[in-house]
């Protein structure tokens, strides 16, 4: 069953070591080639980091993975005085990290009800902006992705424990928290810059090109870690009963919420 490492049982200085092999990994990552001129903005880039941020989100969870998120970026800033500081918009970019490792994390900790609120929320402060009701169509891959992975969450029992069930969750996860980072960035941007609805509407087409890129990485990377880590924790035999009661939980936690709700909804129809 997918799950981030933050709900695997292992020992603290386990864990420990993990985290910080997050927090140096992000670091690195925050080095690597950035995408320029993604909105047809000179100067305008998206950092790589962002398919980092989200990896950070499904190994760790919600929580430590935006702490190994963050910190990453702290690290960087340290080392590069000023970067962050340098203008509003990028003081700002270490919270939009956060939010994508939040989202991605909870998609993989099954928490489906808090990634979607984010999402949610962020579509609904988009439209609070004049920028945002005139650019109005900008959203649309975010609310496709998002009524999707609703959907296909509900009709998800009968593949689950499937590799194919497991990439297609890190690849939801991957896509949900790099489209949150996507979204609470323009956002910001509009804000601060006041740009017009027509820079938004002329790349209605590109960004979602884009942000699946990322989510692809992201979702590649965490498949082979959840692999490997799998094959490490089964060839140590006397967590295979754990592992299955886990399954055996997730199952019956899906079928007590999900399936439940959707027996009243029909009895009440």
């Amino acid at each position: 069953m997918l799950s981030s490492f933050s709900n695997i049982r292992m020992k603290t200085d386990t864990k420990v070591i993990y985290l910080l092999f997050g927090i140096v990994l992000t670091y690195f990552s925050s080095y690597f080639p950035d995408i320029a001129n993604v909105i047809g903005l000179e100067g305008t880039r998206i950092s790589s980091l962002v398919a980092f941020g989200s990896l950070n989100g499904m190994l760790f969870g919600p929580l430590w993975g935006s702490v190994v998120s963050g910190s990453g970026m702290f690290l960087h800033e340290l080392n590069n005085p000023g970067y962050i500081s340098k203008d509003s918009f990028r003081m700002l970019s270490p919270f939009f990290i956060i939010i994508c490792s939040a989202v991605s994390g909870f998609v993989v900790n099954r928490n489906y009800k808090a990634a979607a609120g984010i999402f949610i929320a962020l579509i609904s402060v988009w439209y609070l902006f004049d920028t945002g009701r005139a650019a109005y169509l900008f959203p649309w891959f975010h609310l496709l992705v998002l009524a999707s992975f609703l959907l296909i969450n509900k009709f998800s029992l009968s593949f689950i424990g499937t590799k194919a069930y497991v990439f297609v969750s890190l690849f939801y996860a991957g896509l949900m928290g790099v489209l949150s980072d996507h979204l609470a960035g323009s956002i910001a941007y509009t804000y601060i810059y006041d740009l017009p609805a027509k820079v938004f509407n002329s790349v209605l087409f590109i960004y979602p090109l884009e942000r699946v890129i990322l989510a692809l990485v992201a979702a590649l990377i965490a498949f082979f870690f959840f692999s490997v880590l799998r094959d490490i924790i089964l060839s140590s035999g006397n967590v295979e009963a754990e592992i299955n009661t886990k399954k055996k939980q997730n199952l019956a936690d899906y079928l007590n919420n999900d399936v439940h709700d959707i027996l009243n909804e029909e009895k009440s129809n």
